[in-house]
């Protein structure tokens, strides 16, 4: 025969007796651990090929975004990520299969069973909770290092230790409160209802999700972040142009309060660290026997410790690189020494001179940006919205729009990392975007999708529950529902590879029609959103040179080439040449 029929015969064959021998003969947890693994090997495909293109040629639309320092700056940004994924990748994967063919699975079950707890609610809560404790344990040092380290030697990350800790705590307490009970009745429904048990179980938790979906905006969010509703009036952002000086002070939002000293007063609404003293605010005032303006620590009358002293006019808009000087008290680096790690050196004393560093500040009407915001709103019928300011740059100094909500729960949120990023136009024109995602029912039809997706998958759980095929797999001999929740959740893994794909191309569609929606609402937000998504790509470091095929199974964004292009040729179409 010939040598491929001979390759066929000695190398496929195996693979097919293996098959052959079905669930529960030896090689059964192989074929579907090789079922599992198939997936994560096209995701590391797509990220090896990923990192191949960084550093290519830019794209013609996209030239003269980075400089070459900058551009290489991004290179080392993406590789740095990539390497961090693929390395975290490899661990989980090493870790889980290790402990599946170590038998993990029906080791870890008779530890629960050996609690001898009365219900088998109880015992599944505990198996469940043990796993999700362990994998969060083992995420933890990854976690730590992407915050503190990577992102830290990129200069995003503003995320103290006690935020990053506090943030686990909320999550933990979160999934206690919702995650027990939901996971409870899951249980009970399984064990008490019999074969039509899955449907009770979709009514239940898609329940929870429309309620959970309206009430997100006013429940969740605002455990994690501070939402502060844009007022009127002017604000005074701070930015830092060096390293070495306190970054609770860099990217500060002070917003305009009553004058003091007959003279304009602002003050921080965030929660971010301010100091000596956790919790306290910093006020931004005038001070008449040094003919100073300050940044001090509490209200204008208390006199807290001063940070920073300027000498100029701040109220004074443009560029932040362009804005007054502050220099920056000794004194100030000393108080804050023991809470900041980026205030290293050591510590003069209190009577030392002012030290110079590079902190500047700019002045923006906030009052008038929210006025065009309303407006625009309520011109493209997105009625009864609030907009606030989310301190994102209590964690990163990465920046973020979005709409979210229904009806009166209907929040316009932008990260106040947004406002010394883009001008106010700028910041119009992507709300006109985020707003089309809602009148072109995005949001609605994704709702939808979930919907039935979730139909489709507690069909599936309730047939599969307590497969012998699917116990064997793991080496269970005896299918148990928490037991069967969990491997189904595995197994399905792979079906929601599949099915993710047409969704990130539909999400890519979205953004696309959004873009579409916002040059519709005005010929002048084609420049605006594209001059602001070229500048939120370039203070992300973004990379502009992204594989196909990972952009194909991964990006549910757009490249920002195709959004330019696509932009442009749609504002074309509706208005003409040359408009």
């Amino acid at each position: 025969p010939p040598p491929t029929r001979g390759f066929a015969k000695g190398r496929l064959l195996p693979f097919a007796e293996m098959a052959a021998e079905g669930p529960g003969g030896a090689s059964w947890p192989l074929i579907v651990a090789a079922a599992v693994f198939v997936p994560e090997a096209i995701s590391l495909g797509a990220t090896l090929l990923q990192r191949s293109r960084v550093g290519s040629p830019v794209p013609g639309v996209l030239e003269g975004i980075y400089d070459p320092g900058e551009y290489e700056t991004s290179n080392r940004y993406t590789k740095s990520k990539i390497d961090f994924g693929l390395l975290k990748s490899a661990f989980d994967l090493v870790v889980f299969f290790t402990f599946w063919f170590l038998k993990g699975f029906p080791l870890l079950d008779g530890v629960c069973t050996g609690l001898d707890f009365k219900s088998q609610i109880a015992t599944g809560l505990v198996f469940v909770g043990i796993i999700g404790f362990g994998s969060s344990i083992l995420d933890l040092p990854w976690d730590i290092y992407q915050t503190f380290v990577l992102e830290e030697s990129f200069g995003f990350n503003k995320t103290t230790m006690a935020t990053f800790v506090k943030d686990r705590l909320k999550g933990l307490a979160l999934a206690l409160v919702f995650g027990v009970p939901l996971m409870s009745v899951v249980f009970w429904f399984f064990i008490t209802v019999g074969a039509n048990a899955w449907f009770w179980v979709f009514v239940t938790l898609m329940s929870f999700q429309l309620v959970l979906f309206f009430l997100m905006p006013v429940l969740i969010l605002p455990i994690f972040f501070k939402l502060i509703p844009l007022p009127e009036g002017t604000a005074v952002i701070t930015s830092k142009t060096g390293k070495d000086f306190p970054s609770f002070l860099s990217g500060r939002l002070f917003y305009s309060r009553q004058p003091f000293n007959d003279k304009p007063c602002w003050k921080t609404m965030d929660n971010r660290f301010a100091g000596a003293s956790e919790g306290a605010t910093l006020t931004m005032v005038w001070l008449p026997a040094s003919a100073l303006w300050s940044i001090a620590e509490g209200e204008p009358d208390g006199g807290g410790e001063v940070y920073a002293t300027c000498p100029g006019e701040v109220a004074r808009s443009g560029k932040v690189s362009e804005g007054p000087q502050w220099t920056l008290s000794v004194e100030g680096l000393a108080a804050v020494k023991q809470g900041d790690t980026e205030a290293e050196g050591a510590a003069a004393a209190p009577s030392d001179p002012l030290v110079t560093e590079g902190l500047r500040s700019t002045c923006v009407d906030v009052g008038s940006l929210r006025k065009k915001l309303l407006a625009l709103s309520e011109r493209l019928g997105y009625h009864g919205a609030s907009i606030f300011v989310i301190d994102g740059s209590a964690r990163s100094e990465h920046s973020n729009a979005f709409c979210t909500g229904f009806g009166r729960f209907r929040r316009i949120c932008l990260f106040d990392t947004l406002l010394p990023l883009m001008d106010e136009d700028e910041i119009v024109a992507v709300l006109g975007h985020e707003i089309g995602h809602d009148r072109l029912y995005h949001v609605h039809t994704g709702l939808v999708f979930s919907i039935a997706y979730s139909f489709v998958m507690f069909y599936a759980l309730g047939q599969f529950l307590t497969s012998e095929a699917i116990s064997s797999a793991f080496f269970v001999s005896e299918p148990k529902v928490y037991l069967g929740v969990v491997l189904f959740s595995i197994l399905w893994s792979v079906v929601e590879f599949v099915v993710q794909i047409p969704l990130t191309m539909r999400s890519r569609s979205n953004e696309f029609a959004a873009d579409h929606y916002a040059v519709d609402a005005d010929p002048s937000y084609c420049a605006l959103l594209g001059s602001a998504l070229t500048k939120l790509m370039k203070k992300s470091k973004s990379n502009l040179t992204p594989h196909p095929l990972f952009v194909f199974l991964k990006y549910s964004h757009p490249p920002l080439d195709a959004r330019l292009a696509d932009m442009r040729a749609h504002h074309t179409a509706k208005y003409g040449a040359g408009t």
